[in-house]
């Protein structure tokens, strides 16, 4: 694919458009900003530069343009990545012979689980009389069914083995899908006769299945879940979320269940800022992910002490992590989807307007058999693993005022700790070699510069070896890009591509190139001079040496005399 490809679909994608498709951006002066996708984080440190094409997270270093972004926010090769946002623009592109010959096992699983995907909502349609019956005894409507592609397997050990077959999927990757068990060396359906609820990853790509029984008789567990695959990791996913992630952020807080039903009943009655957690505790990487549109966590989960006792958990590995967290109560004998079908969604909002923090909400519970020591004991915990000081500070409070205790008492039980700023291994130190990284701006900002610059000094005039090196490579592929963020995806170096795009993020210099070259160019003859100078004292005969100093000491008065920047390195 030719360089003027890439830069025409980079031109014709704005970057601040791109990703706010997968998680909104803030604005923030001409930028705009969010919690980094790539590494937990509670403050924004991730940039998003409309103007400069670009976006650098100043927490982990990670950088890039569009296409670097979609490559390792999708996890796919930059090809993949380029192919995408061609098609979100409506740019055609050559196909090219040698990546249709090497699809990747992630690829292919992924094609894999989209033909599965496809089947199961036709076996709904064609055979699953049953299923859409126990659907429409549950009141959801042919939209909700048809939106979140829910499906049916059939009753067949080897329904789905022979409909991918067909569809010229090679026997042997069928075992790595996790859709498949084997025994007596043959491979056999792992969901059968089962309701199908596909599980979409943030973007919308189906990764995995949960099963759920049409008869109490059936064997197996009541659901039977996809286990962890090259494309999925469960307590990676929330269930609905690469459809409600903009209801959640609109509304600034989430709505969070346990399981697909409950979901599904909440998204029926309007509540779409939900998500389901598929049963497991509200993991690490469930609340990172959720935490990049809201802070707001409303934990509604099965009345009973089960449900209360696992609402207590996740809302408080929410406060842990330094979000807000409520627990919405409902009747001991009810879950979310049961209490919106005996209920109503006014009873409903009710609910969600009275829900209660975590000190609240265990002081007034009676279903848990503990008593008012050993609630707060159960909260003293939860404070022992909060990092934050503030938050931890705002919690106490918390707790003093729902058990009318005084805070000193509580924070005579609180385990001291020490506090370590993050190493991230992006992080350098560069010299300060403020000139040359001043030029650099200014050429970055406006390529038309180089030309200029490139008739008054070489490489050898940057004594900072990794802006020697950015020069260097500005060098090499002025002429064959349009957009300087394209030298993002060209340069391999992660230190390189992450200072570039550092230096993008900063302000031009209130000052001409002229004056900046001219000061590179007098540190230079003054290195240089020292340097000869060192030489004459091991060759005070060679005259040659006394010519070039004579010469060096002139060009550094001439310098001198017209240099604005006084501060040297």
């Amino acid at each position: 694919m030719e360089q003027t490809q890439i830069d025409r679909i980079l031109e014709s994608n704005n970057i601040v458009d791109v990703i706010s498709s997968y998680f909104p951006l803030k604005k923030s002066g001409s930028n705009y900003k969010a919690r980094c996708p790539f590494h937990d984080e509670k403050t924004p440190s991730f940039v998003v530069s409309e103007k400069k094409q670009i976006f650098k997270c100043f927490g982990c270093g990670v950088a890039g343009n569009a296409i670097t972004f979609v490559r390792d926010y999708e996890k796919i090769s930059f090809l993949e990545a380029v192919k995408k946002l061609a098609a979100r623009v409506g740019i055609t592109i050559a196909e090219i012979k040698t990546f249709q010959k090497d699809e990747s096992k992630r690829d292919l699983i992924y094609k894999i689980y989209a033909l599965t995907s496809k089947f199961f909502q036709d076996n709904l349609q064609k055979y699953g009389t049953v299923a859409k019956e126990h659907l429409q005894k549950r009141g959801f409507s042919t939209n909700i069914i048809e939106k979140f592609e829910i499906g049916y397997s059939l009753d067949s050990y080897a329904g789905l083995k022979n409909f991918l077959i067909k569809n010229n999927i090679n026997n042997k990757i069928l075992e790595k899908t996790g859709l498949f068990s084997k025994k007596d060396n043959e491979i056999y359906d792992i969901f059968r006769n089962r309701l199908m609820f596909p599980i979409h990853s943030i973007i919308g790509k189906v990764v995995a299945f949960g099963g759920r029984i049409l008869q109490d008789d059936q064997p197996g567990g009541k659901y039977i879940n996809s286990p962890t695959t090259d494309i999925y990791t469960k307590g990676n996913e929330l269930y609905g979320l690469f459809l409600t992630r903009y209801e959640i952020s609109k509304k600034d807080f989430v709505l969070i269940s346990e399981g697909y039903i409950d979901f599904l009943r909440l998204y029926e009655n309007g509540f779409t800022n939900s998500v389901a957690s598929l049963g497991t505790s509200l993991t690490d990487a469930q609340i990172s992910i959720v935490s990049r549109y809201t802070q707001n966590f409303y934990l509604v989960y099965d009345g009973d002490a089960a449900g209360r006792k696992a609402a207590t958990r996740a809302a408080s590995n929410v406060i842990q992590k330094g979000f807000n967290a409520r627990i919405i109560t409902l009747p001991e004998t009810e879950d979310p989807g049961s209490f919106l079908k005996n209920y109503n969604k006014e009873e409903f909002q009710t609910r969600i307007d009275e829900a209660k923090t975590i000190p609240t909400f265990l002081l007034d519970d009676e279903s848990m058999n503990l008593n008012k020591r050993e609630k707060i004991n159960l909260l003293v915990e939860v404070l022992n693993e909060m990092e934050d000081p503030i938050s931890r500070e705002l919690f106490v409070k918390e707790i003093a005022d729902a058990f009318t205790i005084s805070e000193q008492s509580i924070y005579s039980k609180i385990r001291t700790r020490s506090f370590q700023a993050p190493n991230h291994k992006q992080t350098i130190s560069i010299p300060k070699f403020e000139e040359e990284r001043d030029l650099l701006k200014i050429i970055l900002n406006e390529k038309s510069y180089y030309k200029k610059v490139a008739k008054e000094i070489e490489s050898d005039y940057f004594l900072s070896k990794i802006y020697r090196n950015i020069y260097e490579k500005i060098s090499e592929h002025i002429e064959n890009i349009s957009q300087i963020s394209g030298l993002l995806e060209i340069t391999e170096d992660e230190i390189e591509k992450n200072t570039i795009a550092e230096i993008l993020m900063e302000d031009i210099p209130n000052i001409s190139y002229e004056e900046i070259i001219k000061a590179i160019k007098l540190r230079k003859y003054r290195k240089d001079l020292q340097a000869i100078n060192e030489q004459i004292v091991n060759n005070s005969q060679n005259k040659e040496l006394f010519l070039k100093k004579a010469e060096l000491k002139k060009k550094i008065i001439g310098l001198g005399k017209q240099v604005v920047r006084k501060t040297l390195y």
